[in-house]
């Protein structure tokens, strides 16, 4: 059964992702809304020094990653007719005004930059992510009792980490 949070979704697919052990891991469960797709797992990161300190790619992999997802931030960020609906989803004062990220976001508000998602593995070829903060007390389905609300991505995934939301 979908959440209300699901159902009011104005993204075309719902998607859940599930819990991975260890700080920053997660795995996209995509098979919730399409069963022929794959699970993958990601690493999330606040910014690149946080990706570097973490060891597992290369300072230029991290940094280029960051570029990726930071020039996919402004046209690929949710809108929301209001700060109100914004902060609903995002939580209190995770969401800007649009024209501080894009001219095309004008009239609309749009959340903050939170972190990034890249492949675990570089052969996964995943495309970096831009992740956004996701209201901590609407987990729900994906929080596997972590806790905190974790990220979602622009096309409307979850994505709670290891450590219940803070990125390594």
């Amino acid at each position: 059964m979908s959440s209300p949070i699901e159902r009011s979704s104005k993204r075309s697919t719902t998607v859940a992702l599930v819990l991975v052990a260890g700080a920053g891991a997660t795995a996209f469960a995509l098979g919730r809304c399409d069963p022929s797709q794959r699970e993958e797992d990601v690493l999330v990161y606040r910014d690149p020094d946080a990706c570097i300190r973490g060891g597992l790619r290369t300072e230029n992999d991290c940094r280029s990653a960051y570029a990726t997802a930071l020039a996919a931030y402004p046209e690929g960020a949710p809108r929301y007719p209001s700060r109100v609906d914004c902060e609903g989803h995002h939580g209190a004062g995770h969401c800007v005004d649009g024209t501080a990220v894009a001219a095309s976001a004008a009239g609309s508000f749009v959340p903050m930059l939170a972190g990034y998602a890249v492949g675990r593995l570089a052969e996964q070829a995943l495309a970096p992510q831009p992740l956004y903060d996701h209201r901590p007390d609407q987990a729900g389905i994906a929080s596997s009792g972590a806790g905190g609300g974790g990220y979602c991505t622009s096309w409307g995934g979850r994505v709670v980490t290891g450590s219940g939301g803070a990125s390594s």
